[in-house]
């Protein structure tokens, strides 16, 4: 009698595992791209201005380097595709199409502020306009760098904008990044990451002491 009691709590046990698992795995896969997005998108960051300041050549030949660039900008986009695609297959947050590819649509937001400020309202938006972005800049990367390298240059800086809409994003539609040490420290990565992209456009002169 207590074998069979005990075979039955084990498969009650591992059906309710199984449920809930089918029910959330889509969430983890977007939690997982979207933290993977945020990594690349620091490191590219990183990188490019490490490229430009030369401090990348002192552990990489420029060709390496670079390569390394445009692996981290490919990567990104597949981590972005999935991170918006598997919204739709999510139980938990059921987004449409147009939610998730059209800015002010969606207002899901994780009801936390930012310094006193509620970007709720902004936070998917933000995600969908750095998701352009990214397609932007490496879609211009890969027909404009030896033929238009300019008009290239210039719109690679709309890469710091997307840095700072990705931030906005996560801080305000990240449910592990409502409140606490979590929290905390995502907003220390993107403060040095800000410090970093002043540094950069300081650089190229368009802040003049």
């Amino acid at each position: 009698m207590v074998h069979i009691l005990s075979l039955n709590l084990i498969a009650s046990t591992s059906q309710i595992v199984q449920n809930r698992v089918s029910s959330v795995w889509p969430w983890y896969i977007i939690r997982a791209s979207g933290f993977t997005a945020v990594a690349l998108l620091i490191m590219l960051t990183i990188s490019g201005i490490g490229q430009v300041t030369g401090l990348t050549f002192k552990y990489l030949e420029p060709i390496k380097a670079w390569a390394f660039h445009k692996a981290l900008a490919y990567t990104l986009c597949a981590a972005v595709i999935v991170h918006g695609g598997f919204l739709l297959l999510d139980h938990y947050v059921k987004f449409t199409i147009p939610q998730i590819l059209i800015p002010f649509v969606s207002h899901y937001n994780n009801k936390s502020s930012l310094i006193g400020l509620n970007l709720g309202w902004f936070g998917v938006t933000a995600g969908i306009l750095a998701s352009y972005g990214i397609a932007v800049i490496i879609i211009s990367s890969l027909g404009w760098i030896d033929t238009k390298k300019k008009a290239w240059k210039q719109l690679h800086y709309l890469s710091y904008l997307v840095a700072i809409l990705v931030f906005i994003h996560a801080l305000s539609t990240g449910s592990d990044l409502k409140y606490g040490t979590f929290r905390l420290f995502f907003i220390f990565l993107g403060l040095l990451t800000i410090i970093g992209v002043i540094s950069r456009i300081y650089r190229a002169g368009i802040i003049k002491e």
